[in-house]
């Protein structure tokens, strides 16, 4: 990839089997010139024209469906170009694009068909259980830190024109903020957009509520579809954005980032939260199924953090702060007030 890129390189992108650094190498190939990434769409539409992914690519058929849904007949006229794969130099962007349009044209005109691996799924899926984190590198060098109980999906095409990812659960993110791509986190109450940051999101589907804290930089966090999109919160570091139930957006500047951020560090760390929410993130981090007992002790207020791996340990630091006895059998847990209350 240091000398050009090549054909193969392309389709290797769009199947989604090139490594970080080729990805990123054709990502910023791609931006040099717009015309590349309408060749890039070209190819792409190509690839989703072609059937069952168990079967030959019959690129010219593809092609020739491609051009008549886009009333672009004449286009079909570029063959006769040579059919050996060539090398694309980074620089002089008129003669690449036109080197690699004859590459690609040589393959739709001629009667090659290519046998490819069967297709790729729409967007990669990264998840983690109960009682389990996970760190990983996304292809424009974004760091990611999923939390417990988590999901993330990441496009095929992530990086093109966006760096868009959805998220149920909790991830803290640090982002190389580049404008021409913009990083954006969607869940189902808002996104976030990145403003060079690293930043903390919070969206469990259990929850009826999206929490955005900044660690650094600044984000922007809209509400989404039929919650008020017009709006718009600008976050800065320190702030901790919200989007409730009802789509309206709050703001609390000047937070403590080691409450909010301890889970990074293996530490679960709650500032009057209420019970009901420590004990669902206590069920996620050690997974087990906590049965407060009492309904109404779920709206008490709790200031308590648990830095220890065991769950019994942590069950039990629980159980004194509510003056309460605890039960384990696998992974149901009970607590039973020790007096009941008034």
């Amino acid at each position: 990839m240091t000398e050009g890129i090549e054909k193969s390189d392309l389709l290797r992108f769009v199947e989604g089997d090139c490594s970080p650094d080729e990805a990123a190498a054709i990502q910023g190939w791609i931006a040099a010139d717009p015309r590349r990434g309408e060749l890039l769409d070209d190819l792409r539409a190509v690839w989703g024209l072609t059937g069952s992914s168990t079967r030959p690519w019959v690129v010219a058929g593809a092609r020739i469906r491609l051009l008549r849904s886009r009333g672009r007949h004449a286009a079909q006229r570029s063959a006769g170009f040579s059919a050996r794969p060539r090398s694309l130099p980074f620089g002089r962007a008129g003669h690449g694009l036109a080197r690699i349009a004859a590459a690609i044209a040589c393959v739709v005109a001629g009667t090659v068909v290519w046998r490819l691996r069967p297709r790729a799924a729409p967007s990669r899926e990264y998840a983690t259980s109960p009682g389990q984190r996970l760190r990983l590198t996304l292809s424009d060098s974004t760091r990611v830190l999923l939390s417990v109980g988590t999901r993330l999906r990441v496009p095929r095409d992530f990086g093109i024109h966006t760096r868009a990812v959805e998220l149920d659960g909790e991830a803290y993110f640090v982002v190389r903020h580049d404008p021409r791509h913009p990083f954006l986190v969607r869940t189902r109450q808002g996104v976030t957009e990145d403003l060079g940051t690293s930043f903390d999101v919070r969206a469990y589907p259990q929850e009826d509520y999206l929490q955005v804290v900044v660690a650094a930089g600044r984000v922007s966090l809209h509400a989404g579809p039929g919650r008020g999109r017009d709006s718009a919160l600008s976050l800065r570091s320190r702030d901790r954005g919200v989007i409730d139930a009802r789509g309206v957006l709050s703001a609390t500047p000047g937070v403590s980032l080691g409450d909010y951020l301890a889970w990074t560090r293996g530490t679960l760390a709650f500032r009057n939260a209420a019970l009901g929410d420590v004990v669902a993130q206590l069920g996620r981090w050690y997974d087990v199924d906590i049965d407060v007992g009492d309904a109404s002790g779920t709206a008490e207020r709790l200031t308590i953090s648990f830095a220890t791996g065991s769950v019994d340990e942590a069950l039990a630091t629980l159980a004194r702060v509510l003056d309460a006895r605890w039960t384990r059998s696998g992974r149901m847990v009970r607590l039973t007030p020790l007096q009941r209350r008034q």
